[in-house]
């Protein structure tokens, strides 16, 4: 039964097994018949094949786009138990509005198609096709599908060209453009030579990267890394023009000076950004921008191969920033070891080390990641450490390595568990410089001495009989 609270007395009520979907567990308020014949809610139905393709009841195979049939007769026995019942405190169920199907977006892809130059009508479609996108996986497969995604571009591209003017439906046609082509996204297949074969889009998209519009910059920043993620080949990369790089770097500046001055969550930092959403989007800010660090960080890892980019990379201040992005409180696991890859590459460098060095963070951040997040980031911050401590002035190195507590933290490495190329390395620094260290009386030389004499067995020996091994 159904219990309702009516005059301060509970009354169970009795409601049938069938009007109660599989999935809720509720009344259905829009019940639909799948292929596989069970009747399910139709929000239920089209959540659940969104994550699994398959009947919940009988687990027979239900793709995304299958047929759901709208249960009519079934809609109306649960309105008429409701009316009925309405004394007792049930409320009737409305009439279920029909869903957004193909048809609708068919139809709107259509009218993209044939607005042409008409600015006011692409963008009242493409306020209606972020809708439908919005309500499931199968809309936004088949605006792919019928090439949105081309289109999109190509009206990014003309957006933001200096023929189409200043104006408010201009920028408002770039803004649904972008919001749009981030809610589809790019397939592969086309992905793969888009860059290749119009080089007014990276244009247009480092045009992006250097306006105001924050949320605007995320959603160019993930496209960017969408465009390049199959394109590796130094045709992209080698010839990509600092514009990007510099247009990357700021956003990511943005990105730590929101989370310096205001400590909010980063949905509340952009949430100002952009007012005209159709209505509340489910588009959440703070997960794109999050998705935006992460594709930046890529985009740079994989640019830092080639040496013209680092020293553009370098030139741009990107050594600051990314320390700056490391010590602020949005760092996590993957964040941290993107940033210390980009900077592994960066310190090979002699201008990226002379930055590490000089930030007054840069050795401390290394020290304090080591041991603390993963391997991975073991790895590249002793490769940091290790590359600066060998081709840097010795003077500026021990002196901060001392102050920032490198030198107790080489020990720890050498008294747990990790590489033997960890141990390796951490050995090396402390054998390398030991001379100068002595002359610190903070620095315990007895302990240095000792482990620098033993041998990693004997090493791993005393950590296993230090930890009750």
């Amino acid at each position: 039964g159904f219990f309702l609270q009516m005059d301060h007395e509970q009354e169970e009520i009795d409601i049938p097994n069938y009007f109660i979907c599989p999935i809720s567990l509720e009344i259905m308020q829009d019940p639909v018949t799948a292929i596989s014949g069970i009747t399910y809610d139709r929000q239920s139905i089209v959540k659940w094949l969104e994550k699994v393709p398959s009947c919940p009841v009988t687990k027979q195979s239900l793709p995304l786009d299958s047929e759901l049939t709208p249960n009519h007769m079934l809609r109306r026995l649960i309105q008429h138990w409701c009316v009925e019942n309405a004394t007792r405190g049930v409320v009737r169920i409305p009439t279920p509005r029909a869903p957004p199907g193909k048809l609708n977006v068919v139809e709107e892809i259509k009218n993209l198609k044939k607005f042409g130059d008409e600015v006011l009508g692409k963008v009242d479609t493409l306020k209606k096709l972020e809708v439908l996108a919005m309500e499931g996986e199968r809309n936004r497969r088949l605006m792919c599908e019928g090439d949105v995604h081309k289109l999109l571009i190509l009206f990014i591209v003309k957006y933001s060209s200096e023929e189409e003017g200043e104006g408010r439906r201009r920028i408002e046609g770039l803004n649904e453009s972008l919001r749009l082509l981030h809610l589809i996204g790019v397939p592969s297949n086309d992905a793969r030579t888009i860059l290749i074969e119009n080089d007014r889009v990276l244009e247009s998209l480092t045009w992006v990267l250097h306006q105001q519009d924050f949320l605007n910059k995320a959603y160019t920043i993930v496209l960017l890394r969408n465009l390049t993620e199959i394109n590796t080949s130094s045709q992209i990369f080698e010839r990509l023009n600092p514009d990007v790089f510099k247009g990357i770097i700021g956003f990511l500046k943005n990105v730590v000076s929101s989370v310096n001055r205001t400590n909010p969550s980063v949905r509340d930092t952009v949430q100002s950004s952009n007012t005209s959403l159709v209505k509340p989007s489910k588009l959440d800010h703070s997960l794109v921008i999050k998705q935006a660090v992460t594709a930046a960080l890529m985009i740079l890892l994989e640019a830092s191969s080639w040496s013209r980019n680092r020293t553009i990379l370098v030139d741009h201040g990107a050594v600051s920033e990314l320390i700056e992005l490391e010590l602020s409180s949005i760092s996590e696991k993957r964040t941290t070891e993107l940033v210390l890859g980009v900077l592994s590459r960066l310190c090979c460098c002699a201008n990226g080390r002379a930055e590490i060095l000089a930030h007054r963070g840069g050795i401390a951040v290394m020290t304090k990641r080591l041991l603390r997040v993963s391997t991975a980031a073991d790895d590249r911050a002793m490769f940091i450490l290790s590359t600066v401590s060998k081709f840097s002035p010795e003077n500026e190195v021990v002196e901060e390595m001392v102050n920032v507590g490198t030198v107790e933290k080489l020990c720890s490495v050498l008294r747990v568990d990790c590489s033997l190329s960890m141990k390796e390395k951490a050995k090396e620094i402390l054998r390398v410089h030991f001379d100068k260290w002595k002359m610190f009386p903070c620095v315990d030389v007895t302990l240095v001495g000792k482990l620098l004499s033993s041998s990693p067995k004997d090493l791993l020996s005393e950590f296993h009989s230090r930890v009750g091994f």
